[in-house]
């Protein structure tokens, strides 16, 4: 018995591992594009239309003190705030008298004329 290969079963070797090959690269393929799509649509989603809100607080007397509402994405609210769930901000504004940033104006987005 010969311990040579035939061409023709190397060749068959290589179109077998080739065929192997092409699987896997066509299922990576088919992962990338069903990833692509999927951030394509998470891309596509529209952010929260709601806004939060938080309360400013000073300090006054050695105590936190509420100085103004104000929306969870306004810069001139400082460090020392708490945030705030919108039944709490509407009432702070309205019957507290804790006053509405004036720049976030978080009373519009609370529907408070």
């Amino acid at each position: 018995m010969s311990d040579k290969v035939s061409r023709l079963d190397r060749l068959r070797s290589v179109r077998e591992w080739l065929a192997w090959q092409l699987r896997r690269t066509d299922d990576t393929i088919a992962e990338l594009e069903r990833q692509e799509a999927a951030a394509v649509r998470a891309a596509r989603t529209p952010p929260s239309p709601t806004p939060g809100w938080k309360l400013a607080l000073r300090r006054a007397g050695g105590r936190p003190a509420p100085e103004a509402v104000h929306t969870s994405d306004c810069g001139m609210a400082g460090k020392n705030t708490r945030p705030l769930p919108r039944e709490q901000a509407l009432r702070a504004i309205t019957e507290d008298g804790i006053s509405a940033c004036p720049y976030c104006r978080p009373d519009n987005d609370l529907g408070v004329l």
